[in-house]
């Protein structure tokens, strides 16, 4: 049961660092309908798009190193609290991964203005 819920535990980190890998040399195509960054913002056109899959990439990576390197320290020495330990770093996980849409829409709304067009500095 422990390695179970080390595995669960480390797929949110393991996930947001592949697809960041993944999204930094190859962005999802915007035409498409698989796993991609789509809010109003971010399918103005296609700066933004290219803008919000570079951030969101560069923030993933960073955050699943972060995540996965806390997760795994976290499973090994809290391996008596495991049970409650589990939810509380998945819990932490989901944040950290919703936060990252409100931060990569901040640097939108900084960097655009709402048609789209590149904002004046």
């Amino acid at each position: 049961m422990m390695w179970f819920q080390v595995i669960l535990t480390m797929l949110t980190p393991v996930a947001m660092l592949a697809v960041g890998l993944r999204w930094r040399k190859h962005p999802p195509r915007r035409e498409g309908n698989g796993l991609a960054y789509r809010t109003a913002l971010s399918e103005q056109n296609e700066d933004t798009w290219r803008f919000a899959h570079a951030h969101l990439s560069k923030l993933w990576v960073r955050l699943g190193l972060a995540l996965a390197v806390v997760s795994a320290g976290a499973a090994y020495f809290g391996r008596s609290l495991l049970g409650t330990l589990f939810l509380w770093l998945i819990g932490g996980q989901m944040i950290f991964l919703c936060l990252s849409a409100f931060l990569v829409d901040g640097l939108l709304k900084a960097n655009f203005n709402e048609d789209g067009s590149p904002a004046k500095n």
